[in-house]
């Protein structure tokens, strides 16, 4: 996940990114250097889409074989049809943390996790990170323009329009607007989904527009600054819910240039993707918050939002037997910002930044950095279903006591 310029929601690794080599100035200005929190969240999405490529893989290998083996399988199938007893698809997981922690040890009182929120859309929480910048349209007619740069970057579907450079002493200057920022919005119209040269037409027919026509002599850009959520993170106080936009709501079919569906995908579309993060017990002391590099120990439960069904833990047993590897461990180890591909949920190192010793967290998960429109129906997850994380730390780095 992060560095300690950790953008949450914002833009993709290089690796899986299509960045555009021309940008669109509002109005003039200098070519900016993107900054480094502007590619934090790509290895999250990227982490998020394992399942769905490992289907993927299995299924080419599979239809592989050759006639000879497919005639010999099903007539081992129909020898066997009425022998073989059958197994139910979804597993049964349950929370252990009571059966595997010593009454008398630290571990004790792991158990008393909070109940599952109530079910709802995750997409209707209030993000906590936008704000509203106003600038007089006549100030834009009189010349000079806005100074404002914009540049896009593209991970499949889903598409940023952020701020690369601010000319100085321009009005964009002037009003306080800073490179990296995020584009959500001109005078309320979504410019989530379009590219830099077509959110500078937005504002520019918007400057154009005549006062009936807008309704309105202010030009109303809406941001997501980057840094703002980090912040929160590390500010969180008891019952406070901070809430970032992963992704915007709209298409995502995977299409050809021409626009057309690719071949073996189908038309899809998704609901606004938030990431929240809700402190339940605050830390007793805390200086020092966990960050980049830091090895954690964390106790944690995972159920789906819809059904509040358990299907992870750090203490769970899957059908009534231990997951191999755990030895009945109460807690989990990882480094955050530097988990291997796909081995932790990547809304882990998006949500645990800035977290103390002793802190409980609730994550509420967005499909897009869950498991997708695939699911994982054997542990009981639907398609697009929203994740409920609740997790303690346990230690940072080894040490326990509160730091």
């Amino acid at each position: 996940m992060m560095n300690c310029s950790f953008l949450p929601l914002i833009l993709f690794l290089a690796s899986h990114t299509r960045t555009h080599t021309t940008s669109a100035w509002v109005s003039g200005g200098n070519e900016g250097n993107q900054q480094q929190r502007l590619r934090s969240l790509s290895s999250s999405l990227r982490r998020a889409d394992y399942k769905s490529d490992d289907d993927e893989s299995a299924t080419a290998k599979s239809v592989s074989c050759t006639s000879s083996r497919r005639d010999f399988m099903a007539a081992a199938a129909a020898a066997t049809a009425f022998t073989l007893p059958t197994k139910p698809a979804d597993a049964a997981v349950t929370d252990e943390t009571d059966t595997f922690a010593a009454a008398d040890s630290a571990y004790s009182g792991l158990s008393r996790f909070d109940p599952p929120a109530i079910a709802r859309q995750q997409s209707t929480t209030a993000t906590s990170d936008e704000f509203v910048v106003s600038i007089a349209k006549e100030d834009l007619k009189s010349g000079g323009g806005l100074g404002l740069e914009l540049a896009d970057i593209v991970f499949r579907t889903n598409r940023r329009v952020y701020v690369k450079g601010v000319r100085p002493n321009s009005l964009a200057d002037g009003k306080g607007i800073k490179k990296g920022w995020v584009l959500v919005s001109v005078d309320g119209a979504s410019a989530e989904r379009t590219n830099a040269e077509g959110a500078a037409i937005m504002v520019s027919r918007s400057v154009r527009a005549s006062a009936e026509e807008s309704r309105s002599d202010m030009l109303e850009l809406r941001f997501r600054d980057p840094a703002v959520f980090q912040d929160q993170l590390r500010n969180l106080e008891q019952g406070q819910e901070v809430t970032t936009q992963v992704a915007p709501a709209g298409d995502t079919t995977q299409r050809n240039e021409d626009g057309s569906v690719k071949r073996g995908e189908r038309a899809t579309g998704q609901d606004d993707q938030n990431l929240s993060v809700t402190q339940l017990i605050p830390p007793k002391i805390c200086k020092r918050g966990a960050d980049v590099d830091d090895l954690m120990e964390i106790s944690y439960l995972g159920t789906v939002v819809e059904t509040g069904q358990v299907f992870d833990g750090s203490a769970i047993k899957v059908d009534g037997k231990a997951i191999p590897g755990r030895g009945n461990d109460v807690s989990l180890f990882f480094v955050l910002g530097k988990q291997p591909f796909g081995q932790f949920p990547p809304g882990f190192d998006a949500g645990l930044q800035g977290m103390c010793v002793g802190e409980r967290r609730r994550l509420i998960v967005p499909p897009v950095l869950a498991y997708g429109s695939v699911g994982v129906p054997r542990r009981g997850i639907p398609p697009n279903a929203t994740l409920q994380y609740d997790i303690t730390l346990v230690s940072i780095n080894g040490l326990a006591t509160p730091q």
